[in-house]
């Protein structure tokens, strides 16, 4: 399959789970970051920084654009900050998920604890279905303390089945699927 099937099969997964999704290069992933922050109001954000990100100069922009941005201490400042970045392994085409294998537990945390939470995914990191991610996952070696899929906003239901948006994690999804060239 294409990368641009890849991408269109991934934002349509995404945007069914009410995920929101765009298709960025390197050199434009820390403006497109500090747009989405801005859109979302939101002026405090969590990022465990990956090569990617660093080499892409994410946290400067974010400060440039008057963002704070916490970037060590992800235990204690991540749960105050109402968003968070991380770069995801994988992403799932078919179900507009990403996948982290992690060793580091700060990735965890900002997944879960950020209202605003913005996934990065290279775009030759998704794969089209979840067999396929469960085949990559088999064959790693040695396998990471975490794996987790993520598919949307965190969603769930009391026992009068009132459903309720981002008790248990994020209520505005977002991710940001970078071009590889």
């Amino acid at each position: 399959m294409e990368k641009a099937e890849l991408y269109e099969m991934f934002q349509k997964g995404l945007a069914s789970v009410a995920g929101e999704c765009c298709l960025a290069s390197k050199a434009d992933l820390a403006a497109v970051l500090v747009e989405i922050f801005r859109k979302k109001d939101t002026q405090e954000v969590a990022i465990v920084e990956s090569p990617l990100l660093k080499d892409t100069g994410v946290v400067s922009a974010l400060k440039a654009a008057g963002i704070k941005t916490d970037t060590d201490y992800i235990r204690k400042n991540a749960p105050d900050d109402k968003g968070g970045v991380t770069e995801a392994d994988y992403g799932i085409a078919n179900l507009g998920s990403l996948v982290q294998m992690k060793d580091n537990v700060d990735d965890r945390i900002v997944e879960t604890v950020a209202d605003v939470y913005v996934g990065i995914v290279k775009l030759s990191k998704i794969v089209d279905t979840f067999d396929t991610m469960i085949d990559i996952m088999a064959e790693t070696k040695p396998f990471p303390k975490f794996a987790g899929i993520i598919t949307g906003p965190s969603r769930t239901a009391d026992i009068e089945c009132v459903g309720t948006v981002g008790v248990h994690g994020p209520r505005q999804y977002s991710v940001v699927v970078v071009k590889d060239a």
